[in-house]
């Protein structure tokens, strides 16, 4: 059994994750000049620091969902998660997970995102819709996602994105050890 830390420095020492089940790629989706939208990609940086075990990537995805679909075809990942922030309506500066199952959405609203992307739009809905349209997710996909709390443009963001970072480390090795959560919401649409 693999320990949960409690802290960043607690993960780093608890040793590398010597093998892992899945295929499996850590992707940050974000903007990183957007305050506390850059979460995904800010978190993927400290991220690239931690030893990984092989058969794990971890990447960033900050670039428009088309690219990313296209990125996503090229390898069989068995699982994924995304790192974002999005704005819900949740409780500001939180963190949330969730699995994504790719749902039947509409030929409208797929086209829509896709118009959104070639505008430069980066963030995980889009990603979602249309990749999951293509069908090149996994059927274990997640996203973590933090409730951002500063939303202008610009690269001050709040202290969210640092104060939620042990905890996407905790989550990470969770599912990493296969100990993804039973209970947790399930999104079909993006």
């Amino acid at each position: 059994m693999i320990k949960i830390a409690t802290d960043e420095s607690d993960f780093l020492t608890l040793g590398k994750i010597e093998k892992i089940d899945k295929r499996t790629l850590v992707a940050g989706v974000g903007h990183r000049f957007w305050q506390d939208y850059s979460a995904g990609p800010a978190w993927i940086d400290r991220m690239k620091e931690i030893d990984w075990p092989e058969g794990l990537d971890v990447e960033d995805y900050s670039f428009g969902a088309l690219a990313m679909t296209q990125n996503l075809q090229d390898v069989d990942y068995q699982r994924i998660v995304f790192l974002s922030a999005e704005a819900r309506g949740r409780q500001p500066g939180t963190l949330h997970w969730y699995r994504y199952a790719a749902g039947e959405e509409s030929p409208e609203r797929v086209q829509a995102y896709v118009g959104e992307s070639g505008g430069g739009v980066v963030a995980i809905d889009p990603l979602l819709s249309i990749a999951g349209h293509f069908g090149v997710l996994p059927p274990e996909t997640w996203v973590i996602e933090l409730e951002p709390i500063a939303t202008k443009w610009g690269d001050e963001e709040s202290r969210a994105i640092e104060a939620n970072f042990s905890e996407v480390l905790q989550r990470m090795r969770r599912l990493l050890s296969g100990d993804a959560p039973t209970k947790v919401e399930v999104r079909r649409d993006a």
